[in-house]
């Protein structure tokens, strides 16, 4: 079995600059995922209302190129690096950049929520254990989506 390598894993927070139209996204989607299929990178998109929250993988200088992009894209504003790490293995392997619309869930049902604020109020602990909680949450929301795409892998 080949074990993949430690790889880059960035959360970050931002917003709209414009409203974000279904037309904008898909745009912005398609976009994304080309680029993320050069860089070797993958992730998780969750979009509520006019907010991002990102987590994206890959080797080092893909996470370094994206960052450096991010912060000149005039897409978006108050762009925030919420945790950055090496993780031994990615934890959305299978998605170039999946995207959850968070818009469809009742908000009590979305654990970590308040993490798409990046609230200054909350403790450091109390917004990475938020941040964990929701990437647990679109992490099993992948796996269901693959699963149910590819039902031999649910197995």
């Amino acid at each position: 079995m080949h074990a993949e390598a430690p790889v880059r894993s960035v959360t970050y927070v931002s917003r709209a600059a414009t409203p974000l139209t279904q037309t904008s996204l898909e745009a912005l989607l398609l976009e994304s995922r080309a680029n993320n299929e050069l860089s070797g990178l993958t992730g998780m998109l969750a979009v509520r209302g006019d907010d991002f929250f990102q987590v994206v993988e890959g080797p080092e200088a893909g996470i370094s190129a994206l960052l450096a992009s991010l912060r000149r894209d005039p897409r978006h504003t108050d762009m925030r690096i919420l945790n950055e790490e090496t993780v031994p293995f990615r934890q959305f392997p299978d998605w170039r950049m999946r995207c959850e619309r968070l818009d469809d869930y009742p908000v009590d049902s979305i654990p970590g929520i308040d993490a798409m604020g990046g609230g200054d109020d909350a403790s450091a602990d109390t917004r990475t254990r938020g941040v964990l909680d929701l990437v647990r949450w679109l992490q099993a929301r992948a796996a269901r989506a693959l699963s149910e795409r590819h039902p031999s892998a649910a197995s």
